[in-house]
């Protein structure tokens, strides 16, 4: 009896309690004070530009490429609240519909569009000649990265015919004219590749191009790790192990014998035959 009356009083409590929460409720709703509460705890929207549309890499932006949203909370950090400020910038990434235009994303304030504004600091442009073999069937695109290999014939010994992987992990900036993807991401067969390099990688990919023929290699896009390689040399493919040479030993040169002489010798009735060497 005493267990249930304690749950009967639990039950009661519990009951009065609610009841006194939403009295309280109704009481500050109509007084407009839990609006007031409410708002405290937001913060004030903030207009910020985003992309009114998809903007590829190396485009200068025009009005039509911006618009201003509001911001319902913290602005991200080098972002923008007047599009005026923005046209005329040059874009180094590409950027999706209501993607916030950032400072890291844009050239400095000089910069004309196109290739060379895309080029970091640092960095050089180097366009190589390939057909279809070379460049991957198509498949070498801008922002794809790719190995560079090279295929060298010295004075046309094929036995020393070797190859060799020079770079890695190369950015293609642009296949032919283009600097951008098309809208299918179809491959698409071209003359030249331009490929992103430094002043030292640039002499070696000068030199290969000249002196021997060169081949990229399509990686997959999130594999950064570098790769030694001893090369590949022919005539240690073909043949294998060298078999082992077998050395012949020399003869020894044989003893010429002496001349010997006879002289026959006559003692009365006895004849002998004397040898002389």
């Amino acid at each position: 009896m005493r267990r249930a009356a304690s749950y009967v009083v639990l039950a009661l409590a519990i009951v009065c309690g609610v009841g006194a929460s939403f009295v309280t409720y109704r009481i500050l709703r109509d007084r407009n004070v839990v609006p007031a509460i409410a708002l405290t705890n937001q913060k004030p929207a903030r207009p910020v530009v985003v992309a009114s549309m998809p903007v590829t890499f190396g485009t200068v932006l025009k009005p039509e490429h911006l618009k201003t949203v509001s911001w319902p909370s913290e602005t991200p950090e080098g972002s923008f609240d007047d599009p005026s400020r923005l046209v005329g910038r040059v874009v180094l990434t590409e950027l999706v519909p209501s993607e916030p235009l950032l400072e890291s994303r844009l050239a400095p304030i000089d910069a004309t569009g196109g290739l060379s504004a895309v080029i970091p600091k640092g960095k050089r442009a180097v366009s190589v000649r390939v057909n279809e073999i070379i460049g991957v069937a198509g498949f070498v695109l801008p922002r794809t990265r790719v190995d560079v290999l090279v295929s060298v014939d010295p004075q046309g010994d094929k036995e020393k015919a070797a190859s060799r992987l020079i770079l890695q992990n190369v950015v293609v900036l642009a296949a032919g004219q283009k600097i951008e993807r098309d809208e299918e991401g179809k491959p698409q067969t071209v003359n030249v590749i331009t490929l992103l390099v430094d002043p030292k990688e640039a002499e070696k990919l000068t030199l290969a191009s000249q002196q021997g023929e060169i081949q990229l290699a399509l990686r997959n896009s999130l594999d950064m790790d570098a790769v030694n390689t001893p090369g590949a040399v022919l005539g240690n493919m073909v043949q294998g192990s060298p078999a082992p040479v077998k050395v012949a030993r020399a003869s020894q040169p044989q003893k010429e014998e002496p001349a010997v002489q006879t002289v026959e010798v006559i003692r009365g009735s006895q004849r002998t035959v004397e040898k002389f060497k």
